[in-house]
């Protein structure tokens, strides 16, 4: 578990050749991104916030894809020193578009404002991004999305997009690497604390959980996952069932 609370700052610099490889990854593996919001100020260096200026780069949906993808440019300008693959990491997520203007767009803007700010957190923050890997921003953490009981995030590789996304080779051997900060519920974070990040990354995926948000998606802290809750935990939802007539397990 990785709790962000902490600050310190640092900066990185770099062209427009990487947008351009970045833009044209996502053309071949999914389809044609446009730039959804630009820090445009910030690539100026007069940005108020912390990190450095990043930018979301959006593919819209398109034929049978029903869903948004949101993609960070901007975070794989610094080089992570001791990475072992290549050290430049961008952030992805996917957003439900129902034909709701106003709901989808919501939907859209938290997506883009999460994959953001983590592309700006792993700049300002020594933050472990590696499958399984947790971040929860408060001690009290409220839910990320309405109706939802998600308070945290974990970190997995995109799978929406067609075979071969999760890893851009750069010319000199370097690479870009893309990864999902998936909201997940407090079972799901209890569950990486007892059974380790790798054991349950290996859970998510075989719960199907992609980076698709999705405010109702079923808990994957199971034991048909590997990971099955305390029996404390399952006692209190039981109690909680037969109290709430209709609610589920």
């Amino acid at each position: 578990m990785q709790k962000i609370w902490g600050h310190s700052s640092e900066s990185a610099l770099k062209g427009e050749d990487l947008r351009e490889e970045v833009q044209l990854h996502l053309a071949r593996h999914l389809g044609e991104p446009h730039i959804a919001f630009s820090d445009n100020d910030g690539w100026a260096g007069n940005t108020r916030e912390p990190g450095p200026p990043v930018d979301v780069l959006v593919v819209p949906p398109e034929g049978e894809r029903r869903f948004a993808y949101v993609c960070t440019f901007g975070s794989g300008l610094k080089k992570r020193p001791g990475d072992p693959i290549g050290g430049r990491i961008e952030f992805t997520l996917a957003v439900p578009q129902a034909g709701d203007a106003q709901a989808d767009l919501a939907m859209l803007n938290l997506a883009a404002n999460t994959v953001r700010q983590f592309a700006k957190l792993i700049h300002i923050q020594p933050i472990r991004v590696y499958a399984g890997e947790t971040v929860q921003f408060s001690r009290n953490p409220r839910p990320i999305l309405e109706g939802s009981n998600q308070i945290a995030f974990a970190f997995i590789e995109p799978c929406l997009p067609a075979p071969g996304f999760e890893r851009l080779k750069l010319a000199g051997g370097e690479s870009v690497l893309f990864w999902s900060p998936v909201p997940i519920d407090r079972d799901e974070l209890d569950a990486s604390s007892r059974y380790g990040a790798a054991r349950f990354a290996r859970g998510l995926a075989k719960a199907g959980v992609t980076e698709m948000v999705h405010a109702k998606r079923p808990s994957a802290a199971r034991g048909a996952y590997g990971l099955r809750r305390p029996f404390l935990r399952l006692v209190q939802d039981y109690v909680r069932r037969v109290r709430t007539p209709g609610k589920s397990l």
